[in-house]
């Protein structure tokens, strides 16, 4: 089994809990599956420094606030093979590679949803820190509800990885 192979099969098989399901539209797993692109690991471009371990989220928004060429990422991400898949956030380039500061290593699979740079600062500014926007708590998780039905309020097309992660998502999750 593919890095690959693990993380899709961690999205289609996660369960979601009877609490998330009936307040929430979708779970992080189904959200990922609907929206997400396969990015490839790559190492550091040249000028991108290691940053704080553990911080993703910041660390992704800083590289991409400080190139206009680098799109901020939030999805799953497995850092080596037979890991459990990490809630994570990184940069690409535009042309389908991770870029992750966080880890002292690049991931082995990374599969996530671009995001707009203005809404990546919208919500920072709104929660006052720089935080999950897939797992936004203090906000009652808008992406998982009806705001994840509005792509083009914070879907950025020009982030698109390798490939979608799973086009034959739609039906399998659906709330009544």
């Amino acid at each position: 089994m593919t890095p690959q192979d693990e993380l899709l099969d961690f999205l289609r098989n996660g369960e979601p809990t009877p609490a998330a399901q009936a307040m929430l539209k979708r779970t992080v797993q189904q959200f990922v599956l609907e929206y997400g692109w396969w990015y490839e690991p790559a190492g550091l471009p040249q000028g991108v420094v290691p940053a704080t371990p553990r911080h993703c989220h910041k660390n992704a928004t800083d590289l991409a606030l400080a190139d206009d060429s680098l799109i901020y990422c939030e999805g799953y991400a497995l850092f080596r093979s037979g890991s459990l898949p990490t809630l994570h956030a990184w940069a690409t380039d535009g042309r389908g590679r991770a870029i992750d500061n966080t880890w002292p290593r690049p991931g082995v699979a990374y599969a996530g949803v671009p995001f707009k740079s203005l809404f990546v600062n919208m919500t920072a500014l709104k929660n006052k820190a720089t935080i999950s926007l897939l797992d936004d708590y203090p906000n009652d998780y808008p992406l998982r509800g009806d705001l994840g039905d509005r792509a083009d309020e914070w879907l950025e097309l020009r982030g698109r990885g390798t490939a979608r992660v799973d086009d034959g998502w739609q039906g399998r999750f659906q709330n009544g």
